[in-house]
């Protein structure tokens, strides 16, 4: 498998509660940038054909015609596997019939659609710049369009969200019937207007309590129409994302773009997160890495299990031993003793979060960091 992700940081607003590497860009920077990216790509040796390929951000959906042209020259480069998947991540403001025309031209054969919520005052208060109407007439024109494969990004323990709020926000999803849906509750980050307003008592997060019930709330109506195969990842049969299974499963990637990661030989690198400190790298010929881990082979083995067991199967034990040649239950025995004893994990022909596991997975995740 060859997977590739792209980073495109540029956003037309930020949002108040995202810390993630991005930045309000002018139409000249976004150029400049994107000819650096093609620059950085063509110093990798990427095979081929390619498996997937997700064009992520920041907001990709912004770019124009002259800056699609440029990543339509990098997406020539690679040939598409048969059952590619190459997902692009979008406001639903910006689902117009020119930019769908684009993503055909492309080969987009995915929409990841960032709504959030259905509540227009919750689309204020995060700094959204869509409501509600647009989200269904964003979802009805990609299908009319042919795009079937769509995913929504939703999220709950918003401040000032009750819990019907949350079941109004199920009940708008289910009636668009989309394939995906990616549903996290909001992380309070540093460097974000969210934690300045915390700080200074204008807003304050729902209690813990609210959260898991809200996420209760969220899996056991979901799991009657989705798959739930991910902590936060409900999928109709076969349409799981095969990008993010890349990750989750512990295999190698290309991370392209400032403040992309990627993951190659066993080695975990991160580029720039300072659109000038890209720049002038790639300007100079130079790999934009700001720095790299070369993982050993018990880092490795953590990994693969602090990233498997955020899927509902978990990790197969079987095949974990072959792939390390370990004998996994052995090797992490007193960490899943203990976790077994607080009813947190099983094990079995997989090693996997219980029910209760899955409201404390960060307490789990933290036996394999």
């Amino acid at each position: 498998m060859t997977s590739i992700y792209i980073h495109i940081p540029f956003c037309e607003r930020i949002c108040f509660y995202c810390d993630f590497p991005k930045k309000v860009g002018k139409k000249s920077e976004i150029t400049t940038y994107l000819q650096a990216l093609r620059q950085e790509i063509a110093m990798y040796d990427v095979p081929n054909t390619v498996d997937t390929l997700y064009l992520g951000g920041g907001t990709p959906s912004i770019l124009n015609d002259e800056q699609f042209e440029i990543i339509n020259d990098i997406v020539n480069k690679f040939t598409f596997s048969k059952n590619y998947e190459f997902t692009i991540e979008c406001n639903p403001e910006h689902i117009t019939p020119d930019k769908l025309k684009w993503f055909k031209k492309l080969g987009v054969n995915r929409i990841s659609l960032g709504v959030q919520t259905f509540n227009d005052k919750l689309l204020r208060l995060l700094n959204r710049n869509h409501n509600k109407t647009m989200v269904i007439d964003a979802v009805n024109l990609l299908k009319k369009e042919g795009f079937t494969n769509i995913s929504i990004d939703l999220m709950f323990a918003i401040p000032f969200q009750t819990m019907d709020m949350v079941i109004d926000d199920v009940y708008n999803l289910l009636s668009l019937d989309v394939p995906h849906v990616s549903y996290y509750s909001l992380i309070l980050e540093e460097n974000t207007v969210f934690n300045r307003w915390i700080n200074e008592g204008k807003i304050t997060l729902l209690d813990n309590e609210l959260e898991a019930l809200m996420y209760e709330e969220i899996i056991s109506t979901l799991k009657k129409h989705y798959h739930h195969y991910e902590i936060s990842n409900f999928a109709y049969s076969n349409y799981e994302s095969k990008h993010n299974q890349i990750y989750w499963t512990n295999e190698h990637y290309y991370g392209f773009g400032m403040g992309a990661s990627g993951y190659l030989d066993n080695v975990r690198y991160y580029n720039e997160d300072r659109v000038n400190k890209y720049l002038q790298k790639v300007n100079n010929s130079e790999l934009p890495i700001m720095h790299q881990d070369e993982l050993t082979k018990d880092e490795i083995i953590k990994e693969a299990l602090l990233l498997g067991l955020r899927l509902i199967d978990g990790v197969n034990v079987k095949e974990l031993n072959e792939r390390y040649q370990i004998d996994v239950v052995k090797y992490f025995q007193q960490e899943f003793s203990e976790l077994l004893q607080q009813g947190l994990i099983e094990v079995g022909e997989n090693i996997k979060l219980t029910h209760k596991g899955l409201f404390y997975g960060n307490e789990v995740f933290s036996y394999f960091i």
